[in-house]
């Protein structure tokens, strides 16, 4: 049976822009880094993650024009994706002060706290107070 989530797509504009934010402004480390088909793929994660982002710019030569077409209408948008923090505070003020764009941390409903982050591509995750 399935065991594990693997990666997940995030659609971005620039790879070595988006490498340089999840990995100096998010902490994120580069799982993989090798070619495909005639570009590269690029999954980053927080370390110890068994789930990775995988940073890919759309390409015609990685996949359909349709695809290219969906895929850049998804950049910029909430991805539906979430990170969570063990002192989301603390995350947020070290964030904030690296210079991420991210929401102040808001009490929920569930009683968690929740912020925001956007990536230099508009690209927004959510980011949780661990359960």
């Amino acid at each position: 049976m399935i065991n594990k989530v693997g990666g997940l797509l995030v659609y971005v504009s620039d790879q070595g822009q988006a490498v340089k934010f999840y990995t100096e402004k998010l902490g994120f480390d580069i799982m993989v880094n090798m070619p495909y088909k005639g570009g590269k793929w690029i999954e980053v994660a927080p370390t110890g993650s068994e789930t990775t982002l995988s940073l890919m710019v759309p390409d015609e030569r990685m996949m359909s024009i349709i695809e290219v077409e969906t895929a850049k209408s998804q950049m910029g948008k909430p991805t539906g994706l979430w990170f969570y923090s063990n002192n989301i505070d603390a995350t947020y003020e070290a964030l904030k002060n690296r210079g991420v764009d991210i929401t102040i941390p808001e009490k929920q409903e569930w009683g968690g706290l929740m912020s925001k982050i956007k990536d230099p591509d508009g690209n927004i995750f959510a980011l949780f107070s661990s359960p």
